[in-house]
């Protein structure tokens, strides 16, 4: 779903290779030291940047929309794993 930004930073790379994230942003996003985030190259040379936690609800919605209602798909691949685990 495409994101109309609302404001435009600029940001140096340092020697490491690493940008900061505005302080603004980071507390919308809830974002904190130590967080995961997915990058993706999008179209153009534009980079996307979300927190990990959002790219998972995106993907519990995506799967949550095309499942039936009474089919529960984590749940049985991980007791799957489980037995077998336990049987070792």
């Amino acid at each position: 779903m495409p994101h109309k930004a609302t404001a435009r930073y600029k940001a140096r790379i340092d020697g490491a290779g690493r940008a900061l994230i505005p302080v603004g942003i980071r507390k919308r996003l809830g974002m904190k030291p130590g967080d995961m985030v997915t990058i993706t190259e999008g179209p153009s040379g534009r980079i996307l940047l979300k927190p990990a936690l959002a790219a998972l609800r995106e993907a519990q919605n995506y799967f949550r929309n095309i499942a039936p209602a009474s089919v529960l798909w984590s749940r049985d691949p991980l007791q799957g794993e489980q037995r077998e685990m336990s049987r070792r």
